[in-house]
C-alpha cells in the first residue's frame, strides 16, 4: 500500500464522494459478526427497515429459491437464510441503494448497470468457486466478489473528467491500471481495499479487493479468499477468453476445463434473476469477442448502443454512421488492441520529449497508416507553438524552426489549441488563412487531422496528422482510438514537463540559497580581510629597501584586493555581473597565476605544472580579476584530479576564424586558455551534469561549485568553456576569449 494511496483515500474523504454505509446495515453487521447475536436478534434489526424487511421477503420467496411455501414472518425468513445470506442481502440492497445516487452515474463512457451486473457476475461466480473448492463461508465470497470492484465507483465519482481518459472496454488490466497510476495516483484497487476496512467488513475481504489484479505470481501464496476472488474477477471479465482462465484455475485449484464450464453454466441466468428479485437494474457489458462460454452469454441481450465520444460528436455531428461488417470489426478491434498495447509498454519506457513523439507516430503508422505527424508543443510561457518531429520523420527537416504565435494567430492549429477540439483542416477550408494553406503544403495531402494534446485540463500542443488521399476521414472507433492515444502522450509530455519544471525550480532555488548565504558572509570576511590588508601595509614600509620581499608582498595585495573584489559581487547566480574590463596581458596574467601555484606543488607533491604561452597573442579586453578566477579554480580542478601525482599543462593560443569570403563581416580571432591534465578523466555521467551546482565526485568535503562558477564567470565575459574528456585520457579545459578588434601583441621575455 502506498503512501500516496492513503493521501488521495483521506482527499476522498474530504470530498465528501466517500459512501458511508446507512447506519441499519452499520449495526446488523456488527451483529452478524457478534458470535453472541441469535437469529431473532438479526430479524429484530430488519424489522425497523420497511425496505430491508421488504427486500428479505422478496428474495426469500423469489423463484431463485423456489420454495412450495411463502414466508411472511421476517423472524421466519431470517431463520430459513441463515445469518451470511442476511448480512450479504442487506449490504448488496444497501451499497446499491448508496452508489446510485447521480454521482456515481452521470459519467460519460461509464454504465452504471453494466457495473452492477458484473459486480453480480462477479460475486455469483465466486460463491460457485468457493463451493467448488470446499471453502467453508461461500457467503463471504459472494461479498467479497460483490465488493471487487467497488474502489471503481468511488474514482469515477471523485475524478469524473480523469475517468473519461480511460478506455473501460479495453480488458487489458496491466494498462489500465498504469493509466489511473499515472492519471489519478492510485488504483481501484487500493482505493476499493481502503474503503472496505473502514467499514470494518472483514480483513480478508479487503486483501481479496486489493488483489483482484494482481500478478498471478503474487496471488499463489494467498489465503483462499483472495484466490476465489482472484479468478472470479477474471472468469466475469474474459469469460470469452478461457485459455488464461484455464491456466489461472489450474495454478490456484487445480481446476480443469470440465470445472469451468460447470461453474459457469447458468451464472448470467443467476444474476438476472437476483437483479430482478432485489429490483437492481443490470446491464451485460457489450460482446466484443469469439463466444467460448455458450451456455453463460448465449442468453444475454444486446446491449443499447453507447454514446460515442466528444471527438467523434465535434467532427461528424450529423452525420449518418455507416454499418460496419461485425467481422471486420471485431477483427479491426483486437488488432488495435494489440497494437494499442505495444504503444501503451513502448510510451511507458519513453524518458525524453522526442522519444515520446517517435513513439506516437509509429503507433499512427501501424494503426492507421499514416506516416506524416507534426507536433506544435506549447513554448515560452505559453506564447508560441513550435515546431517538433522525431528524428526519422519525414517533415524533419521541413518542420525545422515552425512556430505559430498563439496570441495573434488564427490559424486552425491556434484555434485547436485555444478550443481544445479535434477539427479536420482541408484544403477548401485553408484558403483564407496563409498558415493553414502552407501547413497543407508542407504535408502535401488535401487533409489532415488536428488533435489537442491535453492532460490534466491542460493543454500541451496539438498534433498534426496527414490523412491518406484514399482516406481523409477516420471512422468513428479509429478516431477515438487515437484521440485516446494523445491523451496518453500528452499525460506523458505532461509528466516529463513537470518533471523539467521542477528540476529548473530547484535550481532557482539552490542559487538563491547560494545568494543569501553569499551577501550573509561578505561583511563578515570583509572584516579580517581589512585587518590582513593593514599589516601588509606595515610589512612593506618595514621592508622598503628589500626587493624580492617587496615584490612578494605586491602578489599578495593584489590578491587581497582581487579577493575584495570578488567578495562585492559574492552573488554569482542571481544574474549577468559587469566587470571592470581593461586592455590585459593575457599571457601576463597566466604566467603570475602559474607562479603561484608552481613552489608549493614542487614543495608538496609530484605534479609538474608547466605554461606554454602563444607568444603571438594580442592584449585582449576583459577583466584580470575575473581571467585570475577563472585560471585557479581550473588549475585548483586539475591538481584535486591528479590526487599528488600527474602533469598540468596551461597554453594560450590565438584562434583565427574561419572566414567566409562573401561576408561583409569580418569575424574576430579568440584567445584561447588551454588547461589540460594527466589525470583519470571524466566519466560520461558527470560530463553530461559537469557545470551544475552542488553536483560533485570528489566527496563531502566539496560544494560541486568550482565548474559552475567557472563556466557563469566565461560566460558574463563573453567567452566559452569547453571540456574534452575520457576515462583515463585525461581532461582538457579550453576557454574561448573574445580579441578586441584593435588589439595589439605582446611579446613574453
Amino acid at each position: 500500500m502506498s503512501s500516496r494511496s492513503n493521501e488521495l483515500f483521506e482527499d476522498i474523504k474530504k470530498s465528501g464522494n466517500l459512501p458511508s454505509l446507512p447506519e441499519i446495515l452499520v449495526k446488523l453487521l456488527e451483529a452478524c459478526e457478534a458470535p453472541e447475536t441469535s437469529l431473532p436478534d438479526i430479524a429484530s434489526i430488519i424489522s425497523k427497515d420497511p425496505a430491508l424487511s421488504f427486500k428479505v421477503l422478496q428474495l426469500v420467496n423469489s423463484a431463485y429459491y423456489g420454495l412450495q411455501r411463502n414466508f411472511i414472518s421476517i423472524r421466519d425468513a431470517v431463520v430459513y437464510l441463515g445469518i451470511n445470506s442476511i448480512k450479504n442481502l442487506a449490504v448488496t440492497t444497501c451499497i446499491h441503494q448508496v452508489f446510485n445516487k447521480k454521482r456515481y452515474t452521470s459519467v460519460k463512457g461509464f454504465r452504471i448497470n453494466t457495473f452492477w451486473y458484473k459486480s453480480l457476475l462477479c460475486a455469483t461466480l465466486a460463491r460457485r468457486i468457493a463451493k467448488r473448492v470446499g471453502y467453508a463461508n461461500l457467503e463471504e465470497a459472494y461479498l467479497a466478489g460483490l465488493l471487487y470492484d467497488i474502489g471503481r465507483l468511488v474514482l469515477v465519482a471523485t475524478y469524473p473528467e480523469k475517468h473519461k481518459l480511460f478506455l473501460f472496454e479495453i480488458e487489458d488490466v496491466p494498462n489500465e491500471l498504469w493509466a489511473e497510476e499515472q492519471i489519478i495516483g492510485t488504483t481501484h484497487c487500493e482505493i476499493g481495499a481502503l474503503l472496505v476496512e473502514t467499514w470494518k467488513l472483514n480483513s480478508l475481504v479487503a486483501e481479496a479487493i486489493r488483489f483482484h489484479h494482481a500478478p498471478l505470481e503474487k496471488v499463489e501464496e494467498s489465503f483462499p479468499l483472495v484466490k476465489i476472488v482472484y479468478l472470479a474477477t477474471m472468469m466475469q471479465e474474459k469469460l470469452t477468453q478461457s485459455d488464461k482462465c484455464l491456466d489461472t484455475a489450474s495454478q490456484l485449484f487445480d481446476m480443469d476445463q470440465a470445472c469451468l464450464d460447470s461453474i459457469c453454466s447458468g451464472a448470467c441466468e443467476e444474476v438476472e434473476s437476483i437483479a430482478k428479485d432485489l429490483g437492481i437494474k443490470i446491464e451485460p457489458p457489450p460482446i466484443k469477442q469469439v463466444e467460448n462460454y455458450q451456455p453463460c452469454l448465449a442468453t444475454l441481450p444486446a446491449a443499447s448502443g453507447e454514446e460515442g465520444g466528444d471527438e467523434e460528436d465535434a467532427l461528424a455531428s450529423g452525420v449518418e454512421k455507416p454499418r460496419r461488417d461485425p467481422e471486420k470489426a471485431l477483427s479491426s478491434h483486437v488488432k488495435n488492441l494489440a497494437l494499442l498495447s505495444g504503444f501503451l509498454e513502448e510510451l511507458f519506457s519513453a524518458k525524453e520529449a522526442i522519444e515520446l513523439i517517435e513513439v506516437f507516430e509509429t503507433s499512427a503508422y501501424n494503426l492507421f497508416h499514416i506516416d506524416k505527424v507534426l507536433f506544435f508543443l506549447v513554448e515560452k510561457e505559453g506564447t508560441i507553438l513550435k515546431g517538433w518531429t522525431s528524428g526519422t520523420n519525414k517533415l524533419k527537416d521541413s518542420s525545422a524552426g515552425l512556430l505559430l504565435p498563439l496570441q495573434r494567430s488564427s490559424s486552425s492549429v491556434a484555434q485547436v489549441f485555444r478550443n481544445s477540439l479535434p477539427t479536420y483542416l482541408t484544403l477548401d477550408q485553408a484558403s483564407d488563412n496563409p498558415a493553414d494553406r502552407q501547413l497543407l503544403a508542407l504535408f502535401a495531402t488535401a487533409s489532415v487531422l488536428l488533435l489537442p494534446i491535453r492532460a490534466h485540463e491542460r493543454t500541451l500542443g496539438v498534433v498534426v496528422l496527414g490523412m491518406p488521399e484514399e482516406q481523409p476521414r477516420l471512422p468513428g472507433e479509429d478516431l477515438h482510438l487515437l484521440n485516446i492515444i494523445a491523451r496518453q502522450v500528452g499525460l506523458s509530455l505532461c509528466l516529463e514537463f513537470t518533471q523539467k519544471e521542477k528540476a529548473a525550480e530547484i535550481e532557482r532555488e539552490k542559487k538563491a540559497a547560494i545568494s543569501m548565504t553569499a551577501r550573509k558572509f561578505a561583511h563578515e570576511i570583509n572584516n579580517p580581510l581589512g585587518i590582513i590588508s593593514n599589516y601588509l601595509t606595515t610589512l612593506r614600509l618595514k621592508t622598503v629597501e628589500d626587493t624580492s620581499i617587496q615584490e612578494e608582498l605586491t602578489v599578495i595585495s593584489e590578491e587581497i584586493d582581487r579577493i575584495a573584489s570578488m567578495i562585492s559581487q559574492l552573488d554569482l547566480f542571481s544574474g549577468a555581473h559587469v566587470h571592470r574590463l581593461s586592455e590585459v596581458d593575457l599571457n601576463g596574467i597566466i604566467g603570475d597565476v602559474v607562479k603561484i601555484f608552481r613552489k608549493p606543488l614542487e614543495s608538496s607533491s609530484h605534479i609538474a605544472l608547466s605554461f606554454a604561452p602563444d607568444l603571438e597573442l594580442p592584449m585582449i579586453r576583459s577583466s584580470e580579476a575575473g581571467i585570475k578566477q577563472v585560471l585557479i579554480n581550473l588549475i585548483k580542478n586539475a591538481v584535486e584530479a591528479l590526487q599528488g601525482q600527474g602533469t598540468i599543462r596551461v597554453s594560450t593560443e590565438l584562434v583565427e576564424p574561419h572566414g567566409d569570403a562573401t561576408s561583409s563581416a569580418s569575424p574576430l580571432p579568440v584567445a584561447q586558455i588551454i588547461v589540460e591534465d594527466s589525470g583519470p578523466g571524466i566519466p560520461e555521467k558527470v560530463l553530461q551534469n559537469l557545470y551544475t551546482p552542488f553536483t560533485t565526485t570528489k566527496g563531502a568535503d566539496h560544494s560541486g561549485l568550482g565548474l559552475s562558477i567557472v563556466k557563469k564567470m566565461v560566460t558574463d565575459l563573453g567567452g566559452t568553456l569547453d571540456c574534452q574528456s575520457s576515462a583515463g585520457k585525461g581532461t582538457r579545459f579550453l576557454v574561448s576569449l573574445p580579441v578586441a578588434a584593435d588589439s595589439h601583441k605582446v611579446t613574453i621575455s
